[in-house]
């Protein structure tokens, strides 16, 4: 019993002594509010400025991107709407392989950064093709679809911006959030209100880019209404490499996914042990630890369900008898509850799938039916193609303003 006890012991002994993790402890703590001072208001708003020029060029492209491939590259109706659906796929898929990376090796202002000049790449491309009339078919109502040549320029454009805006939403969201010290209730506030500000400013951006930028394309020239978009992110990548110093900027702390491997790795190690009734023989480690050696997580709390994962964080006489730590044999309950968290979200993002499907009719074949729609009341038109999708960041607006 009692060498099991050292056994146990020496599993949650911290890396350092008690003093020199006090010494470590004030020196983290005196970076972390040095860290914090970084972030001002003035930094808070060049983001929300920065999201309001991304999502005003992504939805640029996006809402009127079955329209150019109709009118000006000739495409059927059945392979247009499969083009766009899957450019839409692309770039909203985008975001779990970015913030992978991000958190893994090149961190969120990187990762940010990388993306917005791909997509400027990209929207040269695309502005590039609808402006040179040799890269874009012959303007004509019946005349040939495009040739491979200049239906792989402007797909390589659009394909790089979908990637870059795409690969950049979710970590730029979450590297504003950074910007905040959440352990006192006032960060934790301000942080609450920066992600309804975001919101807010996205459906903004959403509203400009279906009336002015769609009716640009539309009315007067796509390859101006493609160089608005181009000129947009060209800003947007200039602006974050010139404000760098204002930034909060946290190192990388490894990648969710790697977490939920060594769980699955661990539990099948030990499929046939039974899960202890009670929550505290299960393994934990201390919170001290070395900040230059290793990042702070914050301790989940253990819940009940999905027990099953508990196996992982059992305490097995072969864990005892090993040196140092084991994470694809021995996973803290930390660990295991950031999977368990991870399979909370699967039905909220089944259900939201099943929104996405209906919703991208709105990008599709609802658009197609407004090239068919007479726009004019009187003499007077009322809206251009493409615009239908402006009504839906107003109700957005609305519903941010009543929360």
């Amino acid at each position: 019993m009692d060498a099991d006890h050292r056994g146990r012991g020496a599993l949650r002994r911290p890396i350092l002594e008690d003093g020199e993790a006090s010494c470590e402890n004030r020196g983290s703590e005196a970076r972390e509010h040095e860290l914090a001072s970084h972030c001002s208001d003035k930094a808070l708003k060049v983001i929300l400025c920065l999201q309001f020029l991304e999502v005003t060029a992504f939805f640029g492209v996006y809402l009127s991107l079955i329209v150019y491939l109709q009118d000006v590259l000739h495409g059927d109706s059945a392979s247009n709407v499969a083009s766009v659906n899957l450019w839409a796929g692309v770039s909203f898929v985008m975001p779990l392989l970015s913030a992978t990376v991000a958190d893994s090796c090149w961190g969120k202002y990187k990762t940010v950064l990388i993306g917005y000049s791909s997509a400027g790449v990209g929207m040269a491309m695309v502005t590039t093709s609808a402006t040179l009339p040799s890269l874009s078919p012959s303007p004509c109502a019946y005349c040939a679809p495009a040739t491979l040549s200049q239906e792989l320029l402007f797909f390589s454009g659009i394909y790089l911006c979908g990637v870059g805006l795409g690969g950049s939403k979710a970590v730029f969201m979450s590297f504003g959030a950074e910007q905040f010290d959440d352990k006192d209730d006032d960060g934790k506030k301000a942080q609450a209100s920066y992600f309804g500000w975001y919101y807010a400013v996205g459906n903004m951006g959403m509203l400009t880019a279906g009336t002015l930028v769609v009716w640009v394309q539309d009315k007067v020239n796509w390859g101006i209404g493609y160089g608005i978009c181009g000129l947009i992110v060209a800003v947007a990548v200039v602006g974050l490499a010139a404000t760098a110093p204002m930034y909060r900027m946290l190192p990388p702390m490894g990648s969710p996914w790697k977490g939920v491997l060594q769980v699955l790795c661990a539990r099948s190690r030990k499929v046939k042990l039974k899960v202890p009734d009670d929550a505290t023989q299960l393994y934990e480690e201390e919170d001290v630890k070395n900040p230059f050696l290793q990042p702070v997580h914050e301790r989940l709390q253990h819940t009940d369900q999905f027990r099953f994962l508990d196996k992982a964080a059992i305490i097995t006489d072969e864990d005892l008898d090993q040196d140092g730590s084991r994470p694809w044999r021995l996973c803290t309950v930390t660990r295991v509850e950031e999977l368990k968290t991870l399979l909370r979200l699967i039905p909220i993002w089944l259900t939201s799938a099943v929104y996405l499907v209906a919703s991208t009719q709105a990008q599709t074949t609802f658009l197609q039916q407004g090239t068919k729609t007479d726009s004019l009341t009187g003499r007077e038109q009322v809206f251009s193609t493409g615009s239908e999708e402006s009504l839906v960041p107003v109700s957005h607006l609305e519903l941010t303003k009543w929360d």
